[in-house]
């Protein structure tokens, strides 16, 4: 590991008036700036799992490999995550936040290089299984991250910036790698990803390092005067976090929008060649757009929501009932798919449903983070992904199952492909109401902070 986590002795004694206000003026310019680095993190998360599908015709070529021999090397990616992220929720908390990503990234970058000097069938799939078990922990700990440098009210825009990489990756870094591959060869993009980690390796050697946020405890009143929760560090019993409204209504609109974003990722070009009737170089140039509409209201909506809870209103209204009515709309305009027709009207109905839909992200994360005791954060968020990640894992399945029955009724392409976002919509939306109706995270940091000091007035 690369350092330690700042021990709670060294932080910053600050009241929470001071807390409010957000990073002390000195310490502004580095919140920035580890945010930025944590940006890039999520940015080479994405391009390490896209690689393959930007090499997949090569790959199949040269390996000799059947489209389903291909897809199951892909799916591997997955099978262990979910696992392996319960298992790290397990020890999250006892481990230093900047050594635990450096190492993690570092992994990402060791593990492209293989398929550079040995290219076969059998290593793609050991590391794919490797690479996405690597990968697995790493949300919970960038996020834990950034929250260590920003205030309860304020973590929205940071969340924003980080759910970004993705959408950063498809737009604008995919098409480099793709220039890279055609003018070096397919393997030149797995190293092509290793150089970038082990850049960011050094960055983050350098720049690295926990907040004053990562041992204080989340304003849970609206009294500015609270004072700073003596029993800051402590532990809450888990079930006290598990069993709240909060959490369960966090598993019900993760899973929901994470079933939405896994169908795009795998059907969304098909649906653009076989449904609405591009070329497939077309299809796959347009891989991308539905994220636009993503990032735009990623950004409005975590920019907004933090001035708003800044200025007082309570996170009840911000991120529960404004995010689950956003994410409930988003359902409905691709339920609407089957109704529309052409070209134009569709794909505008895909891109703002998608948008709606994963703005979500910019709340979610912090309000979970705000129930749960900092030294809990990263164990929480662990488990609410894991969970939610094995909940949302059969949304490209489902919707293979709908598509083929489509095929066998003999209905056209176009029919199946928006029948199969007319049900992911459906699900976003009962997703986006569970949380609307269960969430409350003033009400459930209440609770578990009372179990928290009841837990530590029973200890000696």
């Amino acid at each position: 590991m690369v350092s330690e986590r700042v021990p709670p002795q060294s932080e910053p004694t600050t009241s929470s008036t001071e807390a409010a206000a957000g990073p002390p003026a000195h310490s502004k310019v580095m919140a920035w700036a580890i945010t930025l680095m944590l940006l890039a993190s999520t940015l080479i998360a994405y391009l390490d799992k896209a690689i393959l599908g930007l090499v997949a015709q090569p790959v199949m070529a040269d390996l000799g490999l059947s489209a389903a021999q291909f897809g199951s090397i892909s799916t591997a990616a997955s099978l262990l995550g979910p696992l392996v992220a319960l298992l790290f929720a397990a020890v999250a908390d006892r481990l230093p936040l900047k050594g635990t990503l450096f190492t993690l990234v570092l992994m990402w970058s060791l593990l492209q290089l293989p398929i550079f000097f040995a290219a076969s069938a059998g290593l793609l799939m050991v590391t794919r299984l490797m690479l996405g078990a690597a990968e697995a922990p790493a949300n919970s700990v960038m996020h834990s991250m950034a929250y260590s440098w920003w205030p309860n009210e304020r973590r929205g825009l940071p969340a924003a910036l980080l759910t970004t990489g993705a959408s950063f990756g498809k737009l604008i870094f995919a098409p480099i790698i793709v220039l890279i591959i055609a003018a070096f060869g397919w393997q030149s993009g797995f190293l092509s990803v290793a150089v970038m980690g082990f850049i960011w390796c050094l960055g983050w050697a350098f720049i690295g390092r926990t907040g004053p946020y990562s041992d204080q405890v989340t304003p849970i009143a609206k009294n500015p005067q609270t004072p700073e929760d003596p029993t800051a560090g402590k532990r809450a019993p888990l079930r006290s976090i598990l069993l709240t409204g909060t959490f369960i209504g966090f598993l019900a609109i993760f899973a929901s929008v994470g079933m939405l974003v896994s169908i795009v990722m795998t059907w969304l070009p098909s649906y653009f060649e076989a449904g609405l009737g591009f070329s497939a170089v077309t299809a796959g140039s347009l891989f991308g757009v539905p994220s636009i509409t993503s990032v735009i209201f990623l950004f409005l909506y975590g920019g907004l929501g933090d001035r708003a809870l800044k200025n007082g209103a309570s996170s009840r209204v911000v991120r529960v009932l404004i995010g689950g009515g956003l994410a409930a709309a988003g359902g409905l305009c691709l339920m609407t798919l089957p109704l529309a027709s052409g070209v134009a009207v569709p794909m505008a109905l895909l891109m703002l449903g998608y948008g709606l839909s994963t703005s979500i992200y910019a709340i979610a994360n912090p309000a979970l983070a705000q129930i749960a005791p900092p030294a809990q954060r990263t164990s929480v968020l662990s488990i609410g992904l894991a969970v939610s990640g094995l909940l949302g894992v059969s949304g490209p399945v489902i919707a293979g199952v709908v598509l083929d029955a489509a095929t066998a009724s003999g209905a056209p392409a176009a029919e199946g492909y928006t029948s199969v976002f007319m049900l992911a919509g459906g699900i976003v939306l009962i997703g986006g109401a569970l949380f609307a109706l269960l969430a409350n995270p003033e009400r459930d940091a209440l609770k578990v902070e009372a179990a928290r000091a009841a837990l530590a007035a029973d200890k000696p």
